[in-house]
């Protein structure tokens, strides 16, 4: 597509900068505003250049050319364009690209996931970036020690773990606590966190009821782009349950030492994917914190809302060790197709309700530490996400 000044193409500016213009095809046809950005930009980028090509500079083209006060900058930019310039719309071609590139990472996320995973951003040429490596279950960092498996404990069931007698000898009798699965593997208690599933110490099979997080995530789930600013964010393409398990918020198991250096560091940055494991002290004698930076899942897209459709719970597979839990979002209520997954960064992982006092609560999200005003939209908002 070309456009020259000749066609009706109307610019209609303000003078509070570019994003706010309004450019339409016709007169009283608004486009999206982030569309509109891009195309002014690519303009003005093939406008500098087709001006450097003549030899010439700005300064002689606006030579005894005066702009009129309800002029706005963009408009007056239209008006001084030489007559001979033609404006070539690469936006198409631009968003064919994004979405080849688009369909690789897609790839690559889903091969992690084991599961279908779309990425999909209607909304301006930003790509995912992928700047972590894609992994299932979370690492451990250099200054921790993965316990000894051998002491392991593991079930006594001889009937696959379904609901009966085999409950009585089943992981979580086991571990002093009751049983957070049915028999279609959903979660019956919305406040109880501590779940303890069965492992390679036992007897069942993979099709046991209490194999639930250590499968991975089984909902198709898409990464998307948000148009009110609040970057990536992740949906389902369809409809669970409530109870279901949903994704795990997988990372680099960290010490508190490590959590507060980095975070500093990230801090500087304006975003970091921390999540404190503070549901216990530690033989560390500090919280540990999975640090989503470096590898992690689509978990880390996750967005903050005051009235989430998941909850976090606390699960145990491989490891008994009350410090090195697994962190599991769990659909709080049905939550149908097409809806975006939320979960409430500010929610307590010991109780897995909100705090109501948040002067001492560190924020265990992947978020910034200072201030930052809630977008979430929801009607019991708090206004601000983290507050220090």
């Amino acid at each position: 597509m070309e456009i020259t000044k000749s066609h009706n193409i109307v610019f209609h500016a303000k003078l509070s900068g570019a994003s706010a213009y309004e450019v339409s095809t016709y007169p009283g046809t608004a486009l999206d505003p982030k569309v509109v950005n891009t195309f002014m930009q690519d303009y003005t980028t093939q406008l500098d250049k087709h001006v450097l090509s003549k030899g010439t500079t700005w300064d002689e083209l606006l030579k005894g050319k005066k702009r009129q006060s309800k002029v706005g900058p963009f408009e007056w930019l239209w008006q001084c364009t030489p007559s001979d310039f033609v404006y070539k719309c690469t936006y198409n071609e631009k968003k064919y690209e994004q979405r080849l590139k688009l369909r690789k990472i897609e790839d690559k996320l889903s091969q992690a996931h084991k599961s279908v995973i779309a990425i999909v951003n209607e909304v301006d040429l930003e790509l995912l970036l992928i700047d972590f490596k894609p992994i299932n279950v979370s690492v451990l960092s250099n200054e921790i020690i993965f316990p000894d498996n051998s002491f392991q404990i593991g079930c006594e069931c001889t009937t696959g773990c379904k609901a009966g007698l085999a409950r009585e000898v089943c992981c979580p009798t086991l571990h002093g606590v009751k049983h957070m699965y049915d028999d279609n593997e959903i979660a019956k208690d919305m406040v109880n966190t501590a779940i303890y599933e069965c492992n390679s110490s036992c007897p069942c099979l993979m099709d046991c009821p209490n194999r639930v997080v250590q499968k991975g995530t089984v909902f198709a789930l898409e990464v998307f782009r948000t148009t009110d600013g609040r970057g990536w964010g992740v949906k389902t393409m369809e409809d669970i349950p409530k109870g279901s398990f949903v994704i795990e918020y997988v990372g680099e198991v960290i010490t508190d030492t490590q959590a507060e250096a980095r975070g500093l560091e990230y801090d500087g940055d304006g975003l970091t994917y921390l999540f404190d494991m503070d549901y216990f002290e530690t033989e560390y004698k500090m919280a540990l914190s999975i640090d989503a930076t470096k590898f992690g899942n689509i978990s880390r897209f996750v967005n903050h809302s005051c009235g989430p459709n998941m909850m976090v719970y606390n699960v145990w597979v491989e490891c008994s060790d009350p410090a090195l839990q697994r962190i599991a979002f769990f659909a709080c209520r049905d939550i149908s197709a097409d809806e975006e997954l939320t979960f409430d960064y500010r929610m307590s992982l010991s109780e897995s309700k909100t705090d109501k006092d948040e002067s001492s609560k560190k924020p265990a999200t992947p978020a910034a530490r200072n201030s930052i005003p809630c977008l979430c939209g929801a009607v019991n908002c708090r206004g601000v996400l983290i507050s220090n």
